[in-house]
């Protein structure tokens, strides 16, 4: 970890959200429902702010972030691992769209595991808990629909 500041964390990081807004866009052409892509453009729009947000970034404030502190439901260690290839719904690109958020969240947190520098420790916490956050509301919408009653 001591190979990596700040600037090259926050890099990678915007990297990841170019590929998160870049799957939800392509996911658009499994969703039918037309308020589940609009929820879908919402979470593609999303990841386009945080990119920008982080290509923004000033590493000399790190010291004001928080992390926010979000529950996790863990539904998602509970599915079995898809493919992108596989996707065929909208169920799947829910199932897809969890898994890549769970393993962004499990990428940053073990970057701050192993961070030398307390800057970095915050700012891969800080990063970690924002992927939370989309999995959780992943969690919830999946939630909705798939366990819901008719």
């Amino acid at each position: 970890m001591a190979t990596m500041d700040v600037k090259e964390i926050v890099k990678q990081a915007a990297q990841q959200e170019e590929k998160a807004h870049k799957f939800y866009t392509d996911a658009l052409k499994f969703v039918k429902d037309a308020a589940a892509r609009v929820w879908i453009k919402e979470l593609a729009d999303e990841e386009l702010k945080h990119k920008d947000m982080l290509q923004k970034f000033d590493a000399s404030k790190i010291k004001q972030f928080k992390p926010a502190k979000i529950h996790d439901l863990h539904i998602t260690e509970y599915l079995v691992d898809k493919d992108v290839h596989e996707i065929k719904d909208f169920q799947d690109v829910l199932i897809v769209a969890m898994k890549k958020e769970q393993k962004s969240y499990n990428f940053y947190v073990g970057m701050a595991k192993s961070a030398d520098s307390a800057d970095i420790k915050k700012l891969c916490k800080v990063l970690a808990q924002e992927e939370l956050k989309h999995k959780h509301k992943l969690e919830l919408y999946y939630d909705d629909i798939v366990f819901k009653e008719d």
